[in-house]
């Protein structure tokens, strides 16, 4: 800054006259240069201390001013030590400061021009501790500080040191004297000079975003899962949000740089509430909530700015040039307080931040005007952090629209430096975003940096897909968290059904399996005994042959339901049973029959009875009812762990943060009613029961002998230990008397817990009572359109769940019902048969043009190429089906042989060599020649093939030419003889190359 005086200053030599204005020059300059570096270097107003406390102890009222330091704005600083005054006395400021006569001191103007703004406050009262004695002095009364304010008055008086008598003045020159008073002085428009208004730094409170399900509530089924996420645009919420936003806008919008929506957070509660309206019933409901916590994460980064204090490059020296103010007896009075104003760095720091500031606006903005979902999602997990950093240095979500504006604003202080290209985002690969690899694809970089994997694109997609390919994302990256599914559907009163549970049981699957194969056996020999005799046992009058056929095929189909998999015979026991059971006494009525019909029995029919018995002795021991009903209680104890009301009250610590934490558990919550078991049994029981129940009742016996004969045998005592549910009437009284019971408890439990404890605390003591009482009869139905998709996501902070839990089943995705062929070609004429894999149930049939070719045997079922129904050759189809439930379709192939078109000719110069020309054009297949002379064979490709004959005693060859790589066997054989014309029997055409004519 420039000097007040000039740039001058005197330079001594030895022996020169000093005159008083060459000292004086050089006083001032030194003493002016310390000014300017205090006020243009550092800063000016009330450094530190300086704080005033007022206090009444024994009638006696005080005030107390600490010690602290301040610079002028003329750059003069005050020093003052702690002071406790208790009186005052009236002051009238001397003119020599007011008005002092510095006329032969021009250089003094820069300072004393100052003084005459103070002569609003001429008469003002000054500050006196206890220890003055004055006529004038008075204790400080009650209400003394009511509209006034204290200022420390830096006094520079200039005294005349003129030493007068009668006839002499001795002019001994001028003194500048420095006194730091303590004044007060009244506020009201003539001191308004002096006391310059300043804002106050505004403390707000940032805005606090609430938790999920907290209070904690038992939540069972998708319409509470959803409901969790309301909670954040309910009315009250949003306009707390609304308010802050607003107030931190007007009191930051002077500094603001002028941009025109800007405006918009001036009352952004209805902006926000139609975004809210689009998607509050959809099943981005999640997002939303997300959304708004971006809000209220920018806000409070806005907050953390706190006041933008203002400061210099070039200060105002008359701005308080021989004071500071120190404040008032309230609060209101402290906005008077002269604050200290950083200059120069300062500045270009406050600049910096300032422009940090209106990208956090800007972004605000952005925020609450973009947010959008996409259309077409896509899994992406995207590296990030959580915890208390701000907002800006976490990944950009996927639900903005404006994402190349956003990705400038979203860091201010990446964008200072112009590294914004390094945000990470769910957009980070769409054009212009960046060119930088490690932010394209950031999963094949360090993950060390980052705490917390942001998982999105997922809500709304079928979960078997969502879960299939978050699992792949998760193993192809090798990344530490860990996956889990959970359904939110209420299971009470309904039953899951059990070719949902995917792991084992092997010892009871090892029951099964021998139990079944005993059935095997046992009917196996039974039907070939039978089916061996059936003439005789017809003959004699024992039984028809249309009763063994009929036999024959129930006991065929009753083995087909036995399927190898114990899971898929549990579902449909009971219907098993049924037809178990009925069968057991049709062969109850034919051993009648045959022993009312054959009273002397002969040996045949003593053994068919003994084969009857066999049978009846498999239903009397029902080994298949003891290994349902044990799987079936396992199943009681396992299947809860399917759903997320039950993951829930295990682990209630469980958060959404659109992600999960490094080394935590990430829950995908779905809807999936289809789990529940079917109320009707699969089509193939329904017929199979019906046939055999039309059998038994068509059995020629009398009803009341046939009643005698179900009662005659007994199955083995075996006492069920499923408990079955009441029915009707019945089950309504139950409800609607355990309802009121439980109604009554609640209200009680209210009553008491309102008069001892919080709301939050008496809310969460109900919800775990309820739980408690959970001892519904009946349940309804749930709605819902969001059926087989994934409608949130949460995550625990840890790995959840040991290794062999069933929750790690359901993120399994089931395998399809498929069926396949080894292979697609088959030929014709082939007779062998070839096994139609089938992944999935047996049991089922064959659709398609190629159905009729299947054949089955035991549980397998075969293609036969050369069956009459594909005699044709062309592409065929299947297609398999079983409990509605449909299969891939398959195509085949059948194709028919080939004639082979060769021909031979013989050289004319060696009668015993024999060429073979292929005279099929573009031929590229390999053959394979025997010769028929016990020669090597050979394979090749060529068309022109040679071969030397010994044609001793008249001897001829018989050549067989293969044809390699086709489906069919397509051979031609030629036949050669010495010295005769080859014949080309094989070939379709008739010429004179028929016969054979010697040379």
């Amino acid at each position: 800054m420039e000097a007040y005086n000039t740039s001058i200053y005197p330079v001594f030599e030895a022996d020169q006259v000093l005159s008083q204005k060459e000292l004086n020059f050089l006083v001032s300059h030194l003493e002016e240069q310390d000014r300017i570096t205090r006020k243009n270097l550092i800063g000016l107003g009330i450094v530190c201390g300086l704080d005033l406390s007022f206090s009444i102890k024994n009638n006696i009222n005080s005030v107390t001013i600490s010690c602290g330091t301040a610079v002028t704005s003329l750059g003069f600083q005050i020093n003052f030590k702690e002071t406790t005054f208790t009186q005052y006395h009236d002051l009238e400021l001397s003119d020599q400061f007011l008005k002092p006569d510095y006329i032969r001191e021009p250089y003094l103007d820069a300072i004393f021009k100052h003084a005459s703004k103070y002569e609003a406050i001429k008469n003002c009262f000054e500050l006196l501790t206890a220890d003055v004695s004055d006529v004038d002095v008075k204790p400080i009364p009650a209400n003394f500080f009511t509209d006034k304010l204290v200022i420390l008055l830096l006094e520079v008086t200039l005294i005349d040191q003129k030493n007068c008598v009668t006839t002499n003045c001795d002019d001994k020159g001028k003194r500048i004297e420095f006194t730091i008073r303590p004044l007060v002085i009244p506020i009201n428009e003539v001191t308004a000079v002096l006391t310059k208004v300043y804002q106050l730094p505004e403390l707000y409170s940032k805005v606090t975003f609430p938790r999920y399900n907290v209070p904690y509530k038992n939540i069972i089924t998708a319409t509470n899962v959803l409901d969790g996420f309301r909670k954040v645009y309910k009315d009250s919420f949003l306009t707390e949000l609304s308010d802050s936003i607003a107030s931190v806008y007007n009191d930051f919008k002077e500094v603001l740089s002028e941009v025109s929506n800007l405006n918009i957070l001036e009352d952004c509660k209805n902006t926000i509430s139609a975004t809210v309206d689009n998607y509050k019933g959809s099943v981005n409901l999640q997002y939303v909530w997300d959304w708004i916590a971006d809000i209220v994460a920018t806000q409070n980064e806005i907050i953390d700015f706190k006041k933008i204090n203002p400061s210099f490059c070039c200060v105002d020296e008359g701005l308080f040039p021989f004071h500071v103010v120190l404040g008032g007896d309230t609060t209101g009075k402290s906005i008077f307080r002269t604050p200290f104003i950083k200059t120069l760095n300062g500045s270009n720091e406050e600049n910096a931040k300032l422009k940090e500031l209106n990208l956090l606006f800007e972004k605000l903005v952005l925020i609450l005007t973009s947010f959008e979902i996409p259309n077409q999602n896509v899994i992406k997990v995207t590296p990030s952090s959580l915890g208390t950093i701000p907002l800006s240095e976490k990944a950009i979500p996927f639900y903005y629209n404006s994402i190349l504006d956003l990705n400038k604003k979203w860091s201010p202080q990446l964008t200072a430096k112009k590294e914004n290209n390094t945000i990470l985002s769910y957009h980070s690969t769409i054009p212009s975003y960046t060119n930088k690899p490690e932010v394209k694809e950031p999963l094949l970089f360090d993950i060390e940096p980052y705490n917390f994997f942001r998982i999105e694109g997922h809500i709304g997609m079928n979960y078997k897909k969502a879960i299939n390919d978050l699992s792949l994302i998760k193993n192809s990256y090798a990344l530490p968290f860990k996956i889990t599914a959970l359904n939110a559907v209420d299971f009470v009163n309904k039953e899951v059904d059990i070719l949902k549970f995917d792991g084992r049981w092997d010892d009871l699957e090892t029951d099964y399996d021998l139990a079944r194969k005993r059935v095997y056996n046992i009917t196996e020999f039974v039907i070939k005994w039978m089916d061996l005799r059936k003439n005789t046992l017809d003959e004699n009058n024992i039984i028809t042959i249309e009763n063994i056929n009929n036999f024959k095929n129930i006991l065929s189909q009753l083995k087909n339901l036995l399927t190898n998999d114990l899971k898929e015979f549990l579902p449909n026991y009971k219907s098993f049973y049924d037809i178990f059971k009925n069968l057991n006494h049709v062969f109850l009525f034919h051993r009648w029959c045959i022993q009312l019909f054959n009273p002397n029995l002969s040996t045949i029919a003593e053994d068919l009875i003994d084969r009857l018995d066999d049978i009846n002795e498999l239903f009397l021991e029902d080994p298949f009812t003891v290994i349902y009903e044990e799987a079936y209680l396992r199943w009681q104890k396992t299947y809860k762990d399917l759903f997320f009301s039950t993951f829930l009250k295990k682990h209630p610590g469980i958060e959404h943060k659109a992600g999960v934490t490094k080394g935590g558990t990430f829950v995908l919550v779905y809807i999936d009613t289809s789990i529940f078991k079917a109320s009707n049994p699969p089509l193939i029981y329904t017929n199979l029961l019906a046939a055999v129940t039309n059998y038994k009742d068509s059995i020629p016996i009398d009803g009341n002998i046939k009643d005698e004969l179900i009662s005659s045998v007994k199955f083995d005592d075996y006492k069920s230990q499923i408990k079955t549910k009441p029915k009707g009437l019945a089950i309504d009284k139950c409800k609607a008397e355990s309802d009121n019971i439980k109604n009554d408890l609640l209200e009680i439990a209210k009553y008491n817990l309102e008069a001892n404890y919080t709301v939050q605390m008496s809310d969460y003591i109900l919800e775990n009572i309820k739980g408690v009482l959970q001892y519904e009869v009946g349940s309804t139905v749930e709605k819902n359109p969001f059926q087989q998709i994934i409608i949130a996501d949460f995550y625990l902070p840890y790995v959840c769940c040991s290794e062999g839990n069933t929750l790690e089943v359901k993120i399994e995705v089931k395998e399809p019902l498929t069926i396949s062929l080894e292979q697609s070609k088959y030929c014709q004429t082939d007779a062998k048969e070839y096994e139609v894999k089938i992944k999935g149930k047996a049991g089922g049939i064959f659709t398609g043009t190629g159905k009729e070719a299947i054949i089955q045997k035991s549980d397998k079922y075969y293609l036969k190429p050369n069956h009459a129904s594909i005699a044709t050759p062309k592409l065929y189809d299947l297609q398999y089906e079983i409990d509605e439930e449909l299969s891939n379709t398959i195509e085949f192939e059948i194709v028919s042989p080939n004639e082979l078109q060769w021909s031979i000719s013989r050289d004319a110069n060696e009668p015993n060599v024999i060429k073979f020309i292929n005279d099929t054009t573009n031929d590229t297949h390999e053959y394979e020649f025997d010769f028929g002379d016990n020669s090597d064979m050979i394979t090749t490709n060529e068309n022109t093939v040679e071969h030397t004959f010994e044609f001793d005693n008249n001897r001829q060859f018989t050549i067989t030419i293969k044809q390699l790589g086709e489906v069919c066997e397509n051979i031609q054989t030629i036949t050669v003889s010495p010295l005769a014309r080859i014949g080309d029997f094989n070939k379709n055409d008739f010429n004179t190359n028929d016969f054979n004519t010697n040379k």
